[in-house]
């Protein structure tokens, strides 16, 4: 990222803040008599100053600590909260102005896309913990921008049209930003972006098989009926109980958000973390696997059984793998992302629900069936020419400086 580049972001960072910031003053001022302006506006205020603070220019080696501990409260904060600000600023605007309301929630909606692209430039970039900025991405990151639009429209004087709901619930709006985002991110950290076309060097049969095998087990997800070994292959639904764009867009999301995390930015980190060790590639592999299962957890304080979210994280933790084996040999992020959009969208449709229920005894043994085939890919592709294949990979394309 040249120094001009950098100066613009953050001259785009400091007029944000001054226009949401003060945006939000005037509300507290005005609001209700001005009852919360006295302890809301301190509390504002102090969040303002510290907001500013990473954008000063000025050497301030004496409060390296200190700043650098506020890299992490800010990426907190404004990541979970900018889209409210937005909000705001948006009700002010629609009560004193001509504009429509609907148009300027869907400019909103529109703009939350890039809004933190300033913020991951300013904030966010000066983070230099592998672990630190690994934990940011997959928490405060992927959660405040992934589901920016659905928080943009919780203040209740905001009536957005049920089509903008939709949307905004779906989290469609907010992966799109999201790859924004955690692109022009890694960018300023000094690594390559993912790359998007097929490897050269992979042979075109073991590609197409990972293709292949993407594709039936996408399929069998969704539509086998079979309760048994007997019949899991014999017995079909292929009926649709919602295909409904809500779920087909529902479905897309995780195949854009979540590849994009962890099969391009946490996968990416990793490699670059462990570029000088032996086991590099297994490393960073089996860790970005895991790690996709275990952020699965969350799912059960949504409501998920306990069983279903064991299931959850055991079968996303053997897709992870399977699907970082894809990306690194065949050499395209596409690649994992349509499989994993499938697999979302498909099961989605044929079941009509975003959660997983309780398991039956044959489902955890499918489980178990799953985690010893995509292991045993896994492993085929992480040993001989394979692994020269993806090593010559890693290091021309995606760690290339």
């Amino acid at each position: 990222m040249t120094p001009e580049t950098e100066q613009l972001l953050r001259r785009w960072y400091m007029g944000q803040l001054i226009v949401l910031f003060g945006a939000a003053f005037i509300q507290l001022f005005t609001f209700d008599g001005g009852v919360f302006f006295p302890v809301g506006g301190m509390q504002l205020l102090i969040w303002g100053l510290l907001a500013w603070w990473p954008a000063a220019e000025e050497d301030q080696a004496q409060w390296w600590r200190l700043r650098h501990v506020n890299y992490y409260v800010q990426t907190v904060l404004q990541f979970t909260l900018l889209p409210i600000l937005l909000a705001n600023l948006v009700a002010w605007l629609s009560q004193l102005s001509w504009l429509d309301e609907q148009g300027l929630i869907a400019v909103g909606m529109a703009y939350l896309m890039v809004a933190f692209v300033p913020v991951v430039v300013v904030v966010t970039k000066p983070i230099e913990s592998v672990i630190g900025r690994i934990a940011v991405l997959i928490t405060a990151i992927f959660s405040g921008v992934v589901s920016a639009q659905q928080t943009f429209l919780i203040l209740p004087n905001l009536q957005a049209p049920s089509v903008f709901e939709m949307v905004s619930d779906t989290g469609i709006l907010g992966a799109l930003g999201f790859v924004i985002a955690v692109g022009v991110l890694l960018w300023g950290w000094g690594l390559t972006g993912p790359s998007w076309r097929f490897n050269r060097q992979a042979q075109a049969s073991l590609v197409v098989g990972l293709i292949v095998v993407g594709t039936a087990f996408s399929l069998w997800n969704a539509f086998s009926a079979g309760g048994s070994w007997a019949t899991t292959f014999t017995h079909w639904d292929f009926q649709l109980r919602s295909a409904t764009w809500k779920m087909f867009l529902s479905g897309l999301e995780p195949g854009i958000a979540e590849e994009w995390l962890y099969r391009f930015a946490v996968l990416t980190l990793l490699l670059q973390a462990f570029r000088h060790r032996r086991h590099q590639l297994d490393w960073a592999v089996w860790l970005s696997g895991g790690l996709f299962g275990m952020w699965h957890i969350t799912n059960v304080f949504a409501g998920q059984p306990l069983s279903a979210t064991v299931e959850q994280i055991i079968f996303a933790a053997t897709l992870g793998w399977f699907l970082a084996s894809t990306y690194l040999y065949s050499g395209s992020i596409l690649l994992p992302m349509v499989i994993h959009a499938a697999i979302d969208i498909l099961s989605m449709m044929a079941s009509g629900s975003q959660t997983m229920v309780k398991p039956n005894a044959f489902e955890w043994q499918t489980i178990g069936a799953t985690v010893i085939i995509f292991v045993g890919i896994t492993i085929y592709f992480l040993t001989g020419s394979r692994r020269q294949v993806i090593q010559a990979h890693v290091n021309q394309r995606l760690l290339a400086q």
